[in-house]
C-alpha cells in the first residue's frame, strides 16, 4: 500500500523535525521545506498529498504558496498552520483553497486525528468519482445510434418513471445488467439502493436466506439473524438476474412478495415488509419453460408487465464502431498505453463477425488486444477469431453440394462460433441456442467439433 506523503512548510525547525519524526513513525512519507523556495522545489519533486502549510515564512506569506499549489496539485489537501493572532489570513487562505488548519503549539493526537479524517474524506471523494466515472462507462455503453437501441433507451426511460416491474431479456452478454440499472438510475428511486442477485449462483436454500434472510439457529451455520436482499433494497431497485434459474421452490414466495410486497424470513414466523421496484433479467424463453413445468405462469404475468428487449450485437452492427472506440479508449488508458489506431480492413471484419457473446466478448477482445499489441496499430493478427472469416465465394461452406450436407456442414460452422464466443463454455452456449446442454454435448459429438479442455 502506497504511503500518504506528507509536506511541512514551516521555519520552525525543531516543530518541523518533531512532526516528522511523529508521522513517519506512524506510516506516513514526509519531506521538510523551511521557506517558500525551498517549498517549490519540494513540491514538484515529492507530489505530496498533504501539506502542511505555516502562514509566516522567512522569505514571505504561505498564502503566496496557495494559488501555485491549487493550480498545479488540485489534489493536494492544503492545512495551515497558525499561530492564535492569525485568524483573518487563515479566513483568507480558507477561501482560496485551504481545508483546514491547525493552531500553534501542536498537539500531536489532534495533528493524527485530522491527518486521518483528512485522509477518509479524501478516499471516500475518490470512490464517488470513481462510482460516477463508473455510472458514466456504464451510461454510455448502452448507447447506440442504431435505431433498435435507441427504442430500447426511449423504452426504458419511459418506464423508469414508475414503479411497474420490468422484464429485461437478451442473449448473454448484451448488457442486460447494466440496462437495469440505467433504469434505477433514472427513476424516482435513484438515490436508493440498487441491489443485485443472481438466480442461478446458489443453493435453493442458500438463495431464499439471500433474498430474504434467516433467523438465527434457521440452519447449520445460521448463528445470527441475517437482513436478505430484500430488506437491503428497501425504497430502491431489487435486480433479480437469471430469473429463469429461480428455483420452482421459491417461485411462490417471490410471487408473494411482488404482489403483497411482504415475506417472511427463513426459520422466522413474523411477516415483514419492504418496498421496493423489481426488475428480472433472462437470455431463457420463460414460455418454454412454463411448458415443461420450471417456471410458474402467474409469475411469468406478473414479471413480464414490461417487457424490454436488448438486440443481440449482430442485428446491430452499427453500433459495433462505437462500442469499440469506447472500449478502445478505456483499455488504452488503463493499461497506460497510447490510443492505438487501427485499419479500415478491421473495421470490416469487426463489422461483418456475429459476435455471439455480444457486448461482453468485444470487450473481452478489445482488453486482450490492447494487453498484447507492441505497436502502434491494432491489426486482424490481434484478433485471431476473425482470421476464420475467409470471403464468402472461398469459404467451403459454400461449395456445391446436397442440402443436408450444406444444413450439417452450416450448423456445424455456426456451433463452432457459438463456443469459441463463450470460450468454450458449453452451459452459456446452450443458453444462447435455447436449447439444453444435454442436447448441445450430443450435437459436439455428432458434428465432431474439437471443444477446449
Amino acid at each position: 500500500m502506497m504511503k500518504i506523503r506528507v509536506l511541512i512548510v514551516d521555519d520552525d525547525t525543531l516543530l518541523s523535525h518533531e512532526m516528522a519524526a511523529f508521522l513517519s513513525g506512524r506510516g506516513y512519507s514526509v519531506e521538510q521545506a523551511q521557506t517558500l523556495t525551498e517549498a517549490r522545489n519540494t513540491v514538484s519533486a515529492f507530489t505530496p498529498d498533504i501539506l502542511l502549510l505555516d502562514l509566516k515564512l522567512p522569505d514571505g506569506s504561505g498564502l503566496d504558496l496557495l494559488p501555485e499549489i491549487r493550480e498545479k496539485l488540485p489534489q493536494t489537501t492544503i492545512i495551515l498552520l497558525s499561530g492564535y493572532g492569525s485568524i483573518p489570513e487563515v479566513v483568507t487562505a480558507i477561501k482560496q483553497g485551504a481545508e483546514d488548519f491547525l493552531t500553534k503549539p501542536l498537539d500531536p493526537d489532534h495533528l493524527l486525528l485530522r491527518l486521518q479524517k483528512v485522509q477518509t474524506h479524501k478516499q471516500l471523494s475518490t470512490r464517488l468519482k470513481i462510482l460516477e466515472l463508473d455510472w458514466e462507462n456504464q451510461r454510455q455503453m448502452i448507447i447506440g445510434q442504431s435505431r433498435k437501441m435507441q427504442e430500447v433507451i426511449k423504452q426504458s426511460q419511459a418506464v423508469a418513471q414508475g414503479n411497474t416491474t420490468v422484464l429485461i431479456s437478451g442473449e448473454t452478454g448484451t448488457g442486460k445488467h447494466l440496462l437495469a440499472y440505467y433504469i434505477h438510475q433514472n427513476s424516482p428511486r435513484s438515490e436508493a439502493p440498487f441491489v443485485y442477485v443472481n438466480c442461478a449462483t446458489l443453493s435453493d436454500q442458500l438463495l431464499e436466506s439471500d433474498l430474504f434472510g434467516h433467523e438465527k439457529g434457521a440452519f447449520t451455520g445460521a448463528v445470527r439473524q441475517k437482513e436478505g436482499r430484500v430488506e437491503l433494497a428497501r425504497g430502491g431497485t431489487l435486480f433479480l438476474d437469471e430469473i429463469g434459474e429461480l428455483p420452482i421452490t421459491l417461485q411462490a414466495k417471490l410471487l408473494h412478495f411482488i404482489e403483497y410486497g411482504e415475506f417472511q424470513r427463513v426459520g422466522g414466523t413474523k411477516t415483514l415488509r419492504a418496498n421496493v421496484r423489481i426488475i428480472c433479467a433472462t437470455n431463457r424463453n420463460l414460455q418454454q419453460e412454463i411448458e415443461q413445468g420450471r417456471f410458474r405462469e402467474d409469475l411469468y404475468f406478473r414479471i413480464n408487465v414490461v417487457r424490454v428487449e436488448i438486440p443481440p450485437l449482430r442485428e446491430r452492427p452499427e453500433d459495433i464502431p462505437e462500442l469499440f472506440d469506447f472500449f478502445l479508449q478505456k483499455f488504452c488508458r488503463e493499461l497506460g498505453k497510447p490510443l492505438l489506431n487501427y485499419s479500415p480492413s478491421l473495421r470490416e471484419k469487426l463489422l461483418r463477425y456475429p459476435w455471439p457473446g455480444n457486448i461482453r466478448e468485444l470487450r473481452n477482445a478489445l482488453e486482450r488486444a490492447v494487453a498484447l499489441c507492441n505497436t502502434w496499430q491494432l491489426n486482424e493478427e490481434d484478433f485471431p477469431f476473425l482470421k476464420s472469416d475467409a470471403p464468402m465465394q472461398e469459404d467451403p461452406l459454400f461449395a456445391p453440394t446436397d442440402l443436408q450436407t450444406a444444413l450439417t456442414r452450416f450448423k456445424r460452422r455456426y456451433l463452432q462460433r457459438i463456443l469459441q464466443g463463450v470460450k468454450g463454455n458449453q452451459s452459456q452456449a446452450a443458453r444462447i441456442l435455447h436449447i439444453q446442454r444435454t442436447y448441445l454435448n450430443r450435437l459436439i459429438k455428432e458434428l465432431k467439433i474439437e471443444t477446449e479442455k
